[in-house]
């Protein structure tokens, strides 16, 4: 068999596992894939081009930007910077509803309280100026599990402490890199709970994770995205399977994140294709699902 035919086969599964289990919810309509995609260089019509920008061709096949803010960006002296958070909201006013997610990783995430305080008076000077462009943070609300661990309900106690990080946001982002590099049915079970952690909340937002085109190869000796040895793009089916379970279950999107700093074992940055491997994936899921 296969692997797209595989894919197609896990993708049956999961429609059949959603219609049978209360862990999934009930398919949505629309799924809406976000990009921070930085490469220089995309192919269209058959040829390598940086012109118009990847953020500007992606547009084109309906996969649209977000704004991930850093730390620099929004921060003094490891504290809410009020102009700083100001001049992004306002930005984000002019910029077409393009949403906003800050980087808040910051404190000690196993300590709540050198974290929440922070984040919720980020996210309150935002909305003082902002309360048009949706905003979200990084790996907060729920909190990451860098994986599917045996033990991973142990995060339970741990993300429940965010509520209130939860109760300012205008989406959910749980983050479900390739952590485990190319274990799909690992990556799966961390989605279902990811997922249905965030829905713990009960503050009925859309749930948009994070997610990644790339795997880190295991001669690196790294393989997760905090790293920066080689990468290999995923699959097409690798890629359409985590946007199908994603969407199975009851995600509203996702946000597909890279690094500038990425490179392939050959030394060169990675290529989007709208007709190849996993930027065919994205492409045709944005087209039906828009």
């Amino acid at each position: 068999m296969s692997a797209l035919a595989k894919t197609r086969k896990l993708a049956l599964l999961f429609a059949t596992m959603a219609s049978a289990s209360p862990i999934f919810a009930q398919a949505p309509k629309k799924f809406t894939i976000y990009e921070y995609i930085p490469y220089k260089s995309h192919v269209a019509a058959g040829q390598l081009s940086s012109a118009p920008s990847l953020d500007q061709y992606l547009e084109t096949l309906d996969i649209h930007r977000v704004k991930v803010i850093y730390l620099e960006r929004f921060m003094t002296d490891n504290q809410p910077d009020e102009k700083k958070i100001e001049a992004i909201a306002k930005s984000a006013k002019d910029a077409h509803n393009i949403p906003v997610s800050f980087d808040t990783e910051f404190g000690d995430r196993f300590h709540p309280e050198t974290v929440v305080p922070k984040v919720v008076e980020i996210l309150n000077i935002y909305h003082r100026f902002n309360t048009v462009t949706p905003v979200g943070v990084y790996a907060t609300a729920p909190q990451n599990t860098y994986a599917w661990k045996p033990d991973i309900t142990r995060f339970d106690a741990l993300s429940q402490q965010y509520q209130p990080v939860a109760d300012q946001l205008d989406f959910l982002s749980p983050v479900l890199y390739n952590y485990e590099g190319p274990d799909t049915a690992a990556w799966q079970k961390a989605a279902v709970y990811n997922m249905a952690a965030a829905r713990a909340y009960k503050t009925g937002k859309p749930i948009i994770p994070y997610i990644s085109p790339i795997i880190r190869v295991q001669d690196s000796g790294k393989n997760d995205e905090s790293q920066h040895g080689p990468v290999r793009t995923l699959t097409e089916s690798e890629m359409l399977v985590r946007l199908q379970t994603l969407y199975q279950l009851g995600a509203d999107g996702c946000i597909v994140w890279a690094s500038s700093s990425d490179h392939t074992t050959d030394g060169n940055p990675p290529v989007f294709d709208r007709n190849s491997g996993w930027g065919k994936a994205l492409a045709d899921f944005a087209n039906t699902h828009r």
